[in-house]
């Protein structure tokens, strides 16, 4: 029998939007070609939760995330989910000696604060008080965001695929989606999986496949999305006397991103901030480079001095993330086939806005209205790529 909807790919949007569309009441297939969580929304430490430094078209959807969120653990059961301990992003002394660089601050606190994040600038003395111990070389202040957390996004993804098939969607993992089409004369849609078998749905296709979306599309509609893949490498360290963060931190200019997990019951601090591993485009798998472990302590280690020194308990760069030109998604309809809708081009900062954009997602696609949150997020953005 077909579904209404099938959905490809259990990523975290993938699976929030299962989880969605099943609560409220049409029938959803979630097809994976590995397992829930394998790929980007997977793997070591956790994920940033925040408002802050981020693209002004996405604090809409930050602001609706940041009203879920607190809500999400108990929603999907979980242990270990959504944290909120504020987030700090550090600023250098040029800023706060240079008028100009200043007002783009002070600027940029009105533009978070009018779209309802509530951020403010601290002096190093509040600093000093929330998390202690930063250079005077690097840091002289910094933008704070109480309503910032972190989340374990393998718990989170997990948890929204359970409460999906809780709520009637059916998961079928290890299920590598070969090709589909749009409507036919039967008023079908049609998903193809590896082993041959062709899956139906009667109202539409959610395609949420991360960096794996942009061959899919192509081959199935001729369309190019300009996408990319990368793999962020992750770093947990172990610093001297078990010094680690209450916040989760960044850095105005510097490649420094930061946040406390606990690995085999120990609190180590993540170190992140863009740098990647190696790809293998052949295998398909990422490996860590050691250089990229030895910068990342290295940037900490001008930012907070603690980390002079710090072990590396682990570092990891296997799941790759998918990227836009301008780091926002790309969340459409395709072009001439209605019904079959995409998501991907997180750019490395998906996890935050995953609830809202689920919830809107899947709002739209049921009722056919786009909302107005998702605008920004049109394909069309990019009339450069052609259409086969």
């Amino acid at each position: 029998m077909p579904h209404d909807y099938i959905v490809i790919g259990a990523g975290v949007h993938g699976s929030a939007a299962s989880y969605y569309l099943a609560k409220s009441g049409v029938s959803v297939l979630l097809l994976e070609a590995k397992t829930v969580a394998s790929g980007a929304s997977g793997g070591v430490g956790k994920r940033g939760v925040r408002a802050n430094a981020r693209d002004i078209r996405e604090l809409p959807l930050m602001k609706i995330a940041y009203d879920m969120w607190p809500g999400i653990n108990e929603e999907l059961g979980l242990q270990v989910g959504y944290e909120r301990t504020g987030g700090i992003e550090l600023v250098g002394p040029d800023v706060f000696a240079d008028k100009s660089l200043h007002d783009q601050l002070k600027t940029r606190v009105g533009v978070q604060s009018a779209f309802g994040i509530e951020t403010r600038i601290i002096d190093r003395a509040e600093l000093d008080t929330l998390e202690p111990g930063a250079s005077s070389e690097t840091v002289a202040g910094a933008l704070y965001c109480p309503a910032d957390g972190t989340g374990d996004h393998t718990e989170v993804t997990r948890g929204y695929a359970t409460a999906a098939q809780t709520a009637g969607a059916e998961l079928k993992e290890y299920s590598s989606v070969t090709g589909l089409t749009g409507k036919n004369t039967e008023g079908l849609y049609t998903v193809t999986t590896e082993d041959g078998t062709a899956h139906t749905a009667t109202r539409g296709v959610l395609v949420t496949a991360n960096s794996y979306s942009r061959r899919l599309l192509a081959d199935s509609f001729g369309i190019d999305v300009p996408i990319t893949r990368f793999n962020p490498q992750m770093t947990p360290v172990r610093a001297a006397g078990g010094f680690t963060f209450k916040h989760l931190l960044g850095h105005h200019s510097l490649p420094f991103a930061a946040k406390t997990i606990t690995i085999d019951g120990e609190d180590v601090v993540m170190l992140s901030g863009g740098r990647t591993g190696d790809w293998d485009y052949e295998s398909e798998i990422g490996t860590p480079r050691p250089e990229t472990a030895e910068k990342s302590i290295i940037d900490a280690t001008s930012i907070y001095p603690a980390f002079a020194g710090a072990e590396v308990v682990v570092t990891d760069a296997s799941r790759p993330e998918s990227l836009t030109v301008d780091d926002i998604p790309v969340i459409d309809e395709v072009p001439g086939n209605p019904g079959v809708f995409f998501a991907t081009g997180w750019s490395g900062h998906g996890f935050a806005i995953s609830p809202a954009v689920a919830t809107l997602l899947a709002g739209w696609i049921t009722s056919g209205e786009r909302p107005a949150e998702l605008e920004p997020f049109t394909f069309a953005r990019f009339p450069q790529v052609s259409q086969a």
